[in-house]
């Protein structure tokens, strides 16, 4: 069926917008919707694939924002439970062996090993970090506490008072305290050591492979290598004062016809180059405790850069 278009009057199919004679909009008459509108304009035309690029490219870059937005989330998170995993491993390495006053020694060994699956979540690592650390901690707190309280029944600060250099028996006696000192300083390592290795295996067990793991437990050994050279030099430094005390003793009871006290409590030896010996000797021993004061503040120091490495991870 076919109409007249309403200006030219030439005939024209019912559907049409636009008459293909004069070219007048709505041929037919009446008022076209919206779309037909667009449709019937050459103008708005050629803009509707435009627009409709526009649309497109609006929803892609809101959809690849969120993606975005969810990867930066994502990835700030893991890096944040990295960090919060190496400070926990790290703080606890540090107080592994370090009793703190709190251990009962008149009661048992803790003896506490909770068996911990795989972890599979940076909450779970987390708590059997803490699980771990903790119960393998009491046992060597334990051991190191019963360890220290043996050295102070030794009264290694007696050593080089004059009371004790002036007689044979208290220096023969601080030489049986010297040689037990050595022993339980071996002995201390030794626990160090066997705590460390439990932590280190129940660690791997906890955490299992991936880089994730891997990189956790290259923490733990990295942290572990800086604190055996600590020790090394700590240990060094021990046996080092416990030779010159003993040559302090073998000078002693070699001149003790020849010692006495001056007004002040100090030792004055009747052999102006013994005397200047043992000064020397005792100076020797002072310059060691500094500096093994001085380890420590560098065992702290060391511990605070790796803090703030940690924290610079965070986001």
């Amino acid at each position: 069926m076919s109409i007249q278009c309403r200006s030219c009057h030439r005939p024209i199919r019912s559907g049409d917008w636009r008459c293909p004679h004069c070219g007048i909009p709505l041929p037919a008459g009446g008022k076209a919707s919206t779309w037909g509108w667009w449709l019937a304009n050459p103008m708005y035309r050629r803009m509707v694939p435009i627009l409709a690029a526009v649309v497109l490219t609006l929803l892609v870059a809101s959809t690849i924002r969120d993606d975005v937005v969810e990867f930066i989330a994502t990835r700030n998170k893991a890096r944040n439970d990295a960090a919060d995993s190496r400070e926990l491993l790290l703080r606890e390495q540090q107080r592994l062996n370090r009793p703190d006053g709190r251990e009962n020694l008149a009661g048992p060994m803790p003896s506490a090993a909770t068996a911990l699956p795989l972890a599979r979540t940076p909450e779970a690592v987390r708590a059997g970090i803490g699980t771990i650390m903790r119960e393998v901690g009491d046992r060597s707190r334990y051991r190191q506490a019963q360890v220290e309280a043996r050295i102070a029944a030794l009264r290694l600060d007696t050593q080089l008072m004059p009371e004790t250099l002036l007689g044979a028996q208290g220096t023969a006696a601080a030489r049986r305290a010297n040689q037990q000192y050595a022993q339980l300083l071996n002995y201390s390592l030794s626990i160090k050591r066997a705590s460390q290795l439990d932590a280190s295996r129940r660690l791997q067990a906890l955490v299992g492979e991936g880089p994730d793991a891997r990189a956790l437990m290259t923490e733990f050994a990295r942290n572990l290598a800086r604190e055996s050279e600590e020790d090394a030099a700590l240990m060094s430094n021990r046996r080092a004062t416990i030779e010159k005390t003993q040559r302090v003793y073998d000078l002693v009871d070699a001149q003790r016809q020849h010692i006495d006290l001056n007004d002040d409590g100090n030792l004055v030896f009747a052999d102006a180059q013994a005397g200047e010996q043992y000064n020397r000797m005792i100076a020797d021993i002072a310059q060691l405790i500094l500096q093994r004061q001085q380890i420590e503040i560098q065992r702290q120091a060391r511990t605070q850069a790796a803090l703030d490495e940690i924290g610079k991870i965070r986001r």
